[in-house]
């Protein structure tokens, strides 16, 4: 977290920002459109998902609202990740003056480009003063559950400097999906704090095709490399790349403590083999694995020594660190390392413990089914 190479983002560190955790859909959902109700000026959403179903809709009831009242609303999601289910919806706002634009259409001479590389950032930002980050789509599913049961997520609200460095971010996408660039302004003040919260210092990293391409993997190694004493992990899909193993593997040599939390079923069952196959190599050498049973653990995070923070939407595997449009915070704020580290900590009360002989002992077609699973590790 001390690195001050940027790779390639252009974004700056801030501090004295107001940082808030999010710990469910509800509360994202409920902060969400009580600000997107009080925004004057311009509305920036997006999302990898968002859905066509009562959460959808009530949140694009909103943005035509404010709309019809004069604040510039303009909207990105993903292609594949709302492809059929947000037509409708996404057409009425359009009608009512929101500017809706997807990501990477398919491409007959670059059809692989196209279906492969995804949009997967899930980003909020209102009148430049207040924004969201986390891995908290637009969907009920968050909210409700599905066959999985209940989504167990975390979700940022962010107000002071960073929330500029997201709006830069955000209109970088928009011309790159066909939107007209648009000024705005790009430096709020810093949120009024007592003189004992000096508030949280943020680092904004984003990746896609270019020289951030690694940027955001580079910064989860140089976070494992920095902890010296306990790091937490957790993801809803472990397939790392060769360099992120060796991290986690040297930091478990120098003795740090490690606990990773998946989970206990998975949305994907190809990724959910995949991930099988590393976790003997972190058993192994001593780290613990929890996997979270009650309900879809979907949190994306990182905490080093109840301090250095990486929270986003970047999951622990190829696709989201070599391949997906993705953005993460990094955030150097004892105060709210405390704060994860309590929720982690909760989080391991709906949790079953890992034991490498159990997990050696799986049955030789659970095996091969995972050995197979891992050929297709770069695209999972």
């Amino acid at each position: 977290m001390e690195n001050t190479d940027f790779r390639g983002c252009g974004t700056r560190p801030t501090t004295r920002n107001r940082v808030e955790l999010l710990n469910d859909a509800a509360q994202m959902y409920a902060s969400l459109i009580a600000a997107l109700h009080r925004a004057r000026s311009s509305i920036l959403l997006e999302y990898y998902i968002f859905d066509d179903d009562r959460v959808g809709r009530t949140i694009s009831d909103v943005l035509i609202r404010r709309a019809r009242n004069g604040v510039k609303v303009c909207v990105i999601y993903d292609l594949l990740g709302s492809w059929m289910p947000a037509w409708g919806m996404l057409r009425k706002l359009r009608r009512a003056g929101v500017e809706v634009r997807y990501f990477r259409p398919f491409e007959l001479c670059h059809p692989w480009r196209s279906l492969n590389v995804r949009n997967h950032r899930k980003v909020a930002i209102i009148d430049n003063r207040v924004a969201y980050l986390g891995g908290i789509n637009i969907a009920r599913r968050y909210l409700e559950g599905n066959e999985l049961g209940r989504w167990r997520d975390e979700h940022l609200r962010i107000e002071g400097p960073a929330v500029g460095e997201l709006q830069r971010l955000f209109l970088r996408d928009w011309v790159c999906v066909g939107g007209s660039y648009f000024p705005i302004a790009t430096t709020p003040p810093a949120p009024k704090e007592p003189s004992s919260k000096p508030g949280s210092s943020l680092h904004i990293l984003y990746s896609q095709e270019g020289p951030t391409r690694r940027s955001i993997e580079e910064e989860f190694i140089q976070s494992i490399r920095c902890a010296k004493g306990e790091l937490l992990l957790a993801t809803p899909y472990y397939i790392p790349p060769p360099s992120l193993r060796r991290a986690l593997l040297e930091a478990l040599a120098r003795g740090v403590r490690i606990e990773l939390m998946v989970p206990a079923r998975a949305d994907l069952c190809i990724a959910a083999r995949a991930a099988a196959c590393y976790y003997g190599e972190l058993l192994e050498h001593g780290a613990t694995i929890w996997l979270y049973e009650n309900g879809f653990l979907h949190t994306k995070m990182l905490l080093a020594d109840r301090r250095f923070a990486l929270l986003g939407t970047a999951n622990l595997d190829y696709r989201s660190l070599r391949t997906n449009w993705e953005v993460v915070v990094c955030i150097d704020d004892p105060c709210l390392g405390e704060k994860l580290h309590k929720t982690f900590r909760r989080d391991k009360e709906h949790c079953t413990f890992l034991r490498y002989a159990f997990w050696k002992r799986r049955p030789l077609r659970i095996r091969l089914q995972c050995r197979l699973a891992q050929l297709f590790r770069r695209w999972l």
